[in-house]
């Protein structure tokens, strides 16, 4: 039988981490981490764990991106939009800008950071389950495409083709993204209504 504590202890702050740049948001990087630590302890009544950081990182990612979809699905738990208008629940505005924002940072430059990582998030949402766990992997945790693909049980090359899809893909989204929201400054410019 695993020493939870002693897991939870040596595990925790990664597993937070990770959750925490996927997710932006106190609430649901807290329900998260405890589901992952629940699964964790599913897995590990079928299975010896050999490796608890990747197994622990690889249900995190999962879980995140669960969270994620449910989060920009219309109609979902918590659309984008209502996020942006009420600021979410992760604490105060400073506090979740003072997070993400470098200390030289003025609040165009935050607000800016804020929106464009709501706006990762709501793509990364939108991508195939194995490609968004790849690109968080590699971007977020800063994982190899080898350490990436011992984890996942697959090869180097079947790594580097999600990524390389994923990021394809994000780019694509992104710059939907920003057409969309470029296009009622366009239309005010112009004279039209917005």
């Amino acid at each position: 039988m695993p020493d939870w504590n002693s897991i939870v202890a040596r595990e925790g702050p990664a597993v937070w981490k990770t959750l925490w740049r996927l997710l932006g948001n106190r609430s649901d990087v807290e329900e998260c981490f405890q589901e992952t630590f629940v699964a964790a302890l599913r897995v590990s009544h079928r299975e010896t764990v050999v490796c608890w950081p990747a197994m622990l990182c690889r249900l995190a990612t999962a879980r995140a991106m669960d969270h994620l979809r449910r989060r920009y699905r219309p109609g979902g738990r918590r659309h984008a939009v209502e996020i942006a208008a009420s600021g979410g629940d992760g604490g105060s505005a400073d506090d979740r800008l003072g997070e993400i924002a470098s200390p030289a940072a003025g609040p165009v430059e935050a607000a800016l950071a804020t929106e464009l990582s709501e706006r990762l998030r709501h793509a990364l949402a939108r991508l195939p389950e194995k490609q968004a766990e790849v690109f968080a992997m590699h971007v977020f945790d800063g994982c190899s495409r080898r350490q990436i693909a011992a984890r996942l049980t697959t090869t180097d090359s079947a790594v580097g083709a999600a990524l390389h899809r994923a990021r394809q893909r994000l780019r694509e989204l992104l710059s939907e993204f920003h057409q969309a929201a470029s296009a009622p400054s366009r239309r005010l410019r112009k004279g039209g209504s917005p």
